[in-house]
């Protein structure tokens, strides 16, 4: 079964964590988007990102911008390479899945990250969102374009991706409080993403 698979992910970001970030580089193809989740926010915002890896490029980018970040990613050598290149900055070892940081942000991320999860395990990262979130909170995350499931591959080992269907998306923000600012599916001018852009207002 695929969603089996799933149960590997923290163990391939494990193993192939140093060479994965390699790979990836410093392309900021994400600029755009965090534009405008950046747009939404107060100056000095405290951000919340999940599976932040090591850092860069994207926390980088919001720490440039004056922003405090909060990393959280479950592979101890993505942990390990955040605290090497930003110090200054909150890293913490957790599984999202079993997140409780007690307090708010101003602002979420989970970017390309959470649709590693099973449709279900989505589903219930919803109340550690909303746990996480006070009115006004930004929250952006990328996701499938359609409920199903995916496998690509790192390094020769099956990477497991899932999605919930975009009306579900929608009705569990909207249970949690937020309102959808922008959706595009398959944005082709970041790389083929399906990024949501939401806003807390309850």
């Amino acid at each position: 079964m695929q969603e089996q698979l799933a149960d590997h992910i923290i163990d391939i970001y494990r193993k192939h964590g140093r060479a994965w970030t390699a790979l990836r580089g410093t392309f900021l193809y994400e600029k755009t988007w965090l534009e405008r989740f950046l747009a939404l926010l107060p100056q000095g915002a405290d951000i919340l990102d999940l599976g932040c890896g090591s850092g860069l490029p994207i926390a980088g980018y919001l720490i440039e911008q004056g922003h405090s970040i909060t990393g959280v990613d479950s592979s101890e050598v993505m942990i390990a390479m955040a605290r090497q290149n930003f110090p200054e900055q909150t890293w913490q070892q957790c599984d999202m899945r079993h997140l409780h940081l007690a307090r708010t942000f101003d602002g979420i991320l989970a970017w390309d990250s959470f649709f590693h999860l099973t449709r279900a395990a989505q589903r219930s990262m919803f109340a550690v969102f909303g746990q996480h979130a006070k009115v006004g909170t930004v929250f952006m995350f990328t996701s499938g374009s359609e409920h199903g499931e995916a496998i690509g591959d790192m390094f020769g080992d099956a990477l497991y991706h899932a999605s919930l269907a975009p009306e579900e998306y929608r009705i569990l923000l909207a249970q949690y409080g937020f309102v959808v600012v922008q959706m595009i599916a398959e944005d082709a001018a970041c790389a083929g993403h399906t990024v949501w852009l939401a806003k807390k207002i309850l």
